[in-house]
This record gives structure tokens, C-alpha cells and sequence, in this order.
């Protein structure tokens, strides 16, 4: 879907081979590497893992892979062995952030409840708890590209943003205008709506705690379009029951979620089935931006979204 449309043979130098590796055992796709051995590997969202084993071939001809994701599926032996790693880096932030935009403004409305609309008086709008956006305090857990796109987004509504990410220089944060917060305490405790963006590691998994989250104020909004796994879920799915947060989410830790979800049994609770990614009128955004860096590879050029060894471990 990435790659729909896209001229392959327009790559100067390249000889293409295509691989499908639905149907493939683990072994399988070893050994269809292992036969073909790529100086370049181009994979997708249904691309298996690279199996160690092929990673640490003595005679490893893979120098590149370019990944058509934001993910990444490698073994840290490419790393360690200087082969250069990219994905679709920051090219299509802007839609996830549309879709942080999107929930935030459908929790403070109370998008969910609005199906019984036609059955409420007049006043409707207070029955329904409607918010505004404008005026809030929002606070931002992460600071990268998906975030700094969500700020630009946040400006035009005339709040007051903070943000909390560890390890990101300061002057990133006074670039953007954006309060600078030194824990994720007086990020909770001072903001009204909580937008999370951080990648998950070690470090960040489990970070959102109960307590955390009993800092916001009374119908606060949580909104998640990061990772599942940043919350402690039996937390939230509380203190979303209580009535004492409102909750947006686009990432669960268990997906796809079952019918039978207490999520479901929540009112007033908004989900969205994980696709905050590239809309379809942006594949080719993240495909193009694949094709550039593939060109910029074979002419012996620069390229873009390179995933480091550092941001590869927060993706662990």
C-alpha cells in the first residue's frame, strides 16, 4: 500500500527481487535471506523479523534497510555491525497528531454519548458535561516529532502548553514555546488535558501510574496515541469508571480488543481502533519518503529518518 503506483525500476543500479514472506515458517524466511543475500532490505508492517542467525553471517551482504513503518523489527548485530537502519521518521507525524486532535477535542465534547442526543432536552449541552479546548492547560508526555506537530495543531485553540519528556534539551522545548516541565508530577498536577506521545521503553513503560494519573483535576482528559503500555490500564479503566477522568484512547495494551471489553462497558469513554498512523491519503507520503532515501542511498547520499542504536532501544 506504501508503494502503490511506484516505478521500482526508476532506482539506478538496482537489481529488484521480491519477496513474500505471507505463508513463510521462521526458517522460511532464513533461508529465503539467506539465498538471495540483499545489500538492501526494503520491509513493511507484515515483514517478519530479521532472524539473528542471518544478522550474524560472516559473509552478510546487508547494508540497508529501509523500513516502510514507524516501527522497527531488527536485531541490534545490524546495529553493531554499521548497517544503516531508516523508517518513515517524522513524514507523516501530522497524522497522528490530527488524531491526538481529534479524540482530545471528542473527549471534551463527549463524543461517545452523543448517539442519545435526540432523546435530550434542550439544555443538552450540560447534560452532556460539554468542554471547550480553548483556555485548557495541556500537558504533553513526550517530545518528539508526533508531539512538535501536536503543538503547532494546539496553538489556534489558545492554550497553555507544558510538556515532559526525559533526556530532551531544553532550548527544543524554548524553540516551540512550550513550559518545560522537570517531572511528570507537575506535568499531571498542572495540566487539564494529558496528551500522551512518549515512545515506550524500559524506562517509560508503566511510567503513567495511579497516582499520576489522581493528580489531574476532577474531568480532566487522558488522551493516549502512543503506547498502551505507558498506563497502568486497571488504573485508568477506574478512575474512568469513577467518572473522576475523561479517556480517549487509540492504543490499548491488548489489540485487538475484545467485544467483551470492560473498556465498552464505560460510559463516555471514546476508542479508536489503533489508526492514528498514516491515513490512506498518506501512504504514499511514507512511500515517497522510502523512495527518496533509497535514491539517496544508491547515489551515495544522506538519508533521513535513520534510526539510530539509541532510539532502537526505546523501541525494545
Amino acid at each position: 500500500m506504501f508503494l502503490t503506483g511506484v516505478d521500482m525500476t526508476s532506482l539506478p543500479g538496482a537489481v529488484l527481487m521480491w519477496v513474500d514472506p505471507t505463508g513463510l515458517t521462521a526458517e522460511g524466511w532464513r533461508q529465503s535471506l539467506c539465498e538471495n543475500l540483499p545489500e538492501i532490505l526494503i520491509s513493511g508492517w507484515d515483514t517478519p523479523r530479521i532472524p539473528e542467525s542471518f544478522a550474524g553471517l560472516k559473509n552478510l551482504c546487508l547494508r540497508y534497510v529501509c523500513h516502510l513503518g514507524g516501527g522497527i523489527s531488527v536485531p541490534r548485530q545490524l546495529f553493531e555491525r554499521n548497517v544503516l537502519v531508516t523508517n518513515w521518521g517524522t513524514s507523516i507525524s501530522y497524522t497522528i497528531a490530527e488524531q491526538a486532535m481529534l479524540l482530545t477535542l471528542g473527549a471534551l465534547r463527549n463524543l461517545p454519548l452523543w448517539a442519545s442526543v435526540r432523546d435530550m432536552p434542550a439544555d443538552r449541552s450540560m447534560i452532556l458535561r460539554t468542554q471547550s479546548l480553548r483556555g485548557k492547560r495541556v500537558g504533553v508526555h513526550g517530545f518528539g516529532g508526533i508531539a512538535r506537530e501536536l503543538v503547532q495543531m494546539l496553538r489556534g485553540f489558545r492554550v497553555d502548553i507544558a510538556a515532559y519528556s526525559e533526556g530532551v534539551p531544553p532550548d527544543l522545548f524554548e524553540s516551540l514555546k512550550v513550559k518545560r516541565c522537570d517531572s511528570l508530577v507537575e506535568l499531571f498536577s498542572t495540566s487539564d488535558v494529558i496528551i500522551e506521545c512518549e515512545a515506550l521503553s524500559s524506562h517509560s513503560r508503566g511510567s503513567v501510574t495511579e497516582s499520576l494519573l489522581r493528580l489531574l483535576p476532577q474531568d480532566a482528559a487522558f488522551i493516549n496515541i502512543a503506547r498502551g503500555a505507558l498506563v497502568e490500564e486497571e488504573a485508568l479503566l477506574r478512575l474512568a469508571a469513577e467518572g473522576r477522568i475523561r479517556v480517549a484512547l487509540d492504543v490499548l495494551q491488548n489489540e485487538p480488543v475484545s467485544p467483551d471489553s470492560q473498556w465498552y462497558r464505560i460510559p463516555g469513554v471514546l476508542l479508536s481502533p489503533h489508526l492514528a498512523g498514516p491515513t490512506s491519503n498518506a501512504f504514499s507520503v511514507a512511500g515517497n519518503f522510502a523512495m527518496e532515501n533509497l535514491r539517496r542511498y544508491l547515489s551515495g547520499e544522506k538519508t533521513e529518518g535513520v534510526v539510530t542504536l539509541e532510539a532502537y532501544e526505546r523501541y525494545l
